[in-house]
This record gives structure tokens, C-alpha cells and sequence, in this order.
């Protein structure tokens, strides 16, 4: 692993090659990661890095303010659900099988007593997963059906899911999918993607008529994108 200094900070950075023609950087689970063409030195990856570390510095700040930043689950942390700050609580009591219950700003989770002194990371993760998919399958629903009247489009088939760098994907066989994790956004945001996917099916590009398409729908969608970024 490679560093880069700023501030008086050591940054480190991992090099991935492939066949490409251009260098990227970007953040990936609060870890700096740069794509290479294959043939590209150290030294020249090194030159791009130094160049661009006010960049680096300022994006690794927003990801920690992120609400995609990797979460420790634990007692009092901060989790995001439809662009509303929710805190999360853990009990634990004599009972066979957690659960879990959001309102009101917290989100509890009551897990059986047996696991007080256990390590349940994994566990209450894999209970917020299900509570982001689960606020999913409604949100997503919802906002389909309104799109759907909107545009008069419809895919031949959706589904939700994690997905890791996009917020969600429109394939040639007119296939939708939605990251989950849209959830911890607004419906505004959620309704922006669902609804730039539904152009693809007309538009499967970036072009000037397919952002047109986007803004006679929805014309502050920029707003939308403004917020997915923080």
C-alpha cells in the first residue's frame, strides 16, 4: 500500500491495474482507491496522487460524514432512514429471538440476554440490512407506481438489492435494479433514481435528450443528485 502526505496527515492508497486508458480515484468505504492502466509506473500514479490530495483530503471528509460510512452498530451510533437521523438503541432481555422496532427517532434492537457479553456486530448488522430492505420493497413500490403513471414506461422486471457504486442500474433487457441502501435517503432522492432508471428504458445512455427526458419529469432532479453525493 502506498501513502501520500497532507497536512501533516499520512494517507495511504491501494493500486488497483486494469486495461484502461485513464487513472481514477475515489473512495470506497472510507479507503482511498486508485484504478491504473496496466502499464502505469509508480512513480506516475504517485505524481497524480500528490496532485490531487486537497481532493482526496476533502472527499475523505464528506465520507465520514456520509450516512454510507461504515458503521461500528453500536449502542447510541447515528443511522439515516428516508434522510431522517434515527439513533440506534440496544437492549438485551430475557427473550428467545431479537427484534427489531424504529420510531420516534431510535431505532431499538432487543436481542435475548444469553448474548449480553457476545460480539453482535454481525448480528444487529445483518437486522439493519433486513430493516433497510424491508423500508425498500414499500418505498420502492410506491415510487415504480408513481414513475410508471409519470412517464408511461415500466421494466419488464425490478428488483432491490446492495449493490456497491451505484445507486441503481437499467439493463438492455429493460431490467431495473435499486441499492437498498437509497433507503437512508429522501423519498425525493429515491424517486430521482427510480425515475432516472425509467429513462434509461427509452434513453440507455447520458446523452443531452436523456437529461432532458430526466428534467421534463422531475426539474429540480439536481437537487436529488446534490443530496446523494453528500
Amino acid at each position: 500500500m502506498s501513502k501520500v502526505k497532507y497536512l501533516n496527515k499520512t494517507i495511504p492508497y491501494t493500486v488497483n491495474k486494469a486495461k484502461i486508458k485513464n487513472i481514477y480515484i475515489s473512495i470506497q468505504n472510507g479507503e482511498v482507491v486508485i484504478k491504473a492502466p496496466w502499464y502505469t509506473t509508480s512513480n506516475q500514479i504517485q505524481e497524480i496522487v500528490e496532485s490531487k490530495r486537497e481532493w482526496i483530503t476533502k472527499k475523505l471528509q464528506e465520507y465520514q460524514k456520509s450516512p454510507r460510512k461504515t458503521k461500528d452498530y453500536a449502542d447510541g451510533e447515528t443511522f439515516q432512514v428516508l434522510g431522517e437521523k434515527y439513533t440506534l438503541n440496544i437492549y438485551y432481555k430475557d427473550i428467545a429471538n431479537g427484534r427489531l422496532n424504529i420510531a420516534d427517532g431510535h431505532i431499538s434492537i432487543v436481542l435475548p440476554l444469553v448474548l449480553a457479553e457476545a460480539d453482535n456486530t454481525e448480528r444487529i448488522k445483518s437486522m439493519m440490512d433486513k430493516m433497510y430492505f424491508m423500508i425498500a420493497q414499500r418505498e420502492v413500490e410506491l415510487a415504480m407506481e408513481k414513475t410508471r403513471k409519470l412517464t408511461g414506461l415500466a421494466p419488464d422486471e425490478y428488483n432491490i438489492k446492495k449493490l456497491k457504486s451505484v445507486w441503481g442500474k437499467c439493463t438492455s433487457s429493460r431490467k431495473i435494479t435499486i441499492n437498498q441502501d437509497l433507503m437512508m435517503y429522501s423519498r425525493h432522492a429515491i424517486e430521482y433514481v427510480v425515475l432516472h432508471e425509467f429513462c434509461h428504458l427509452k434513453y440507455m445512455n447520458h446523452s443531452k435528450n436523456f437529461w432532458a427526458f430526466v428534467e421534463q419529469y422531475m426539474p429540480d432532479y439536481k437537487d436529488a443528485e446534490r443530496e446523494l453525493k453528500k
